[in-house]
């Protein structure tokens, strides 16, 4: 017997798809920009006063705080996107974090304006995490519930897709900038250039999501129930379980992903003898090659089930995590970045379905909350990691196998979080009056033609 056709997308769903997508690869290439370049130019440029080992310690000290400055965001963003709805805080996170970024492409150095300009990168750097810290949870948010249940699974990973597509244009135009210039002049001046470039993008996209409708399944919660007065107090008392189940499924997320970034290319560079640049390609190669992988597991998710799509893809991880290690340690540059390449793309399979697994576990007055607190506070999780993997690397003098172990132990733990969910929650609030192949941004252009 065929398979029924999926059901159609309405005009204002695709431009909700399309602006997601815009929103989430504009926030990541932000977000990527700042790290990318105060690993090699801050430093000297705003903190010139000290040493070069503290100077560039202090220019990424001022990035770490971007991942601290996120939960904020989260938590204030999550209020009243359950609130007011997701339309308006898309528009205002992605304002949040648009204009510092290019602000800092304007920021004059300690040359000019002496300790001002640290202190005014360092606030420009947290307003970047405050807006990515709403940002990100949103933007998934307003395209799953556009879209008809069927088809969540495919159109939830494509805002997954900003991640990896944000962080290719990122580290590609600034490869790209140190390319066409000599060392001076990137200092200088050139490395403010993808800064200003943004602004560009951060038009282009404004002016998509001002045309966004408010997500379908916002306008029935509006309707039916009406909105939580304090969905953080409503999250906590009525859904702890599931928080706390989602917060350990996410875990395995924000520390693989890394421990296979910075730790890995440390380990290359430190223990093995090996360019960092080794690090670059295994990061760039898997970023490319997951983008139709991520699509595929989306199609995958509405097929079997986001829930199993995801337990399996996070399992996958923990069967790769002791070769890619094996790999890296042969020397041979082929072998070492097909290790790095398989860890990233098992860790982007779970990533694709992550957003739809996470909305389908809380309803809709809370679930801006709760997607954004199991967001950002994983990505404290994830800041951690780093100096903490590292330093068994030291402790054990550069065998990575008590690392590795820990790792598949926290793989474990999160799809064990994430098997328990599937045994004790099934989907939260995904029926709609109409029957669950309701198409969300359809009823809400009704609504707004009403």
């Amino acid at each position: 017997m065929p398979r029924p056709d999926p059901p159609r997308i309405a005009p204002a769903a695709r431009r909700t798809v399309l602006a997601g997508f815009l929103g989430s690869t504009f926030e990541w290439f932000d977000f990527g920009l700042y790290g990318t370049t105060a690993a090699l130019v801050f430093g000297r440029v705003f903190f010139p006063a000290q040493s070069s080992a503290i100077g560039s310690l202090l220019a990424l000290t001022t990035t770490a705080v971007g991942f601290f400055a996120r939960p904020i965001g989260g938590l204030v963003f999550g209020h009243f996107g359950d609130r007011v709805g997701r339309k308006k805080l898309l528009i205002l996170t992605m304002l949040l974090m648009g204009i510092p970024t290019f602000l800092i492409g304007l920021l004059p150095g300690y040359a000019t304006i002496g300790a001002a300009a640290p202190v005014i990168l360092l606030f420009l750097r947290v307003l970047q995490g405050i807006g990515l810290g709403g940002e990100y949870a949103g933007a998934a948010l307003a395209t799953i519930e556009s879209v008809p249940k069927e088809r969540r699974g495919f159109f939830g990973s494509i805002p997954q897709l900003g991640n990896p597509v944000g962080g290719i244009f990122s580290s590609g135009l600034v490869l790209l900038c140190t390319w066409l210039s000599s060392d001076t002049q990137y200092e200088d001046w050139v490395w403010r250039v993808p800064f200003l470039l943004s602004g560009i993008l951060l038009v282009y996209t404004l002016v998509v999501r001002t045309r966004l409708a408010e997500s379908g399944d916002f306008i029935r919660l509006q309707k039916e129930r009406g909105v939580a007065k304090a969905p953080l107090i409503t999250l906590l008392r009525n859904h702890w379980a599931p928080l706390l189940l989602a917060l350990g499924a996410r875990s395995a997320d924000a520390i693989t992903g890394n421990v296979v970034g910075p730790v890995v290319t440390a380990y290359i560079v430190t223990y093995l003898h090996r360019s960092d640049s080794i690090g670059i390609v295994g990061t760039m190669i898997p970023s490319i090659i997951c983008l139709p992988l991520m699509l595929c597991l989306g199609r995958l998710g509405d097929r079997f089930g986001v829930h199993r799509t995801f337990v399996w893809s996070v399992l996958s991880m923990a069967v790769t995590t002791f070769p890619l290690f094996a790999l890296l340690r042969t020397g041979t540059l082929f072998w070492m970045v097909l290790g790095i390449t398989v860890f990233r793309l098992c860790n982007s399979a779970q990533f694709a379905v992550q957003s739809t697994f996470l909305a389908e576990l809380f309803p809709t007055e809370v679930r801006y909350t709760a997607v954004s607190f199991v967001y950002q506070v994983g990505s404290i999780l994830g800041g951690l990691t780093p100096p903490v993997a590292y330093a068994m690397l030291v402790a054990s003098d550069g065998s990575p196998w008590w690392l590795a172990l820990t790792v598949v132990v926290s793989v474990l733990f999160s799809a064990a979080c994430a098997a328990v969910i599937g045994l004790r929650f099934s989907p939260a609030d995904l029926r709609t009056p109409d029957g669950p192949s309701t198409d969300g941004a359809a009823l809400a252009e009704r609504t707004t033609r009403a």
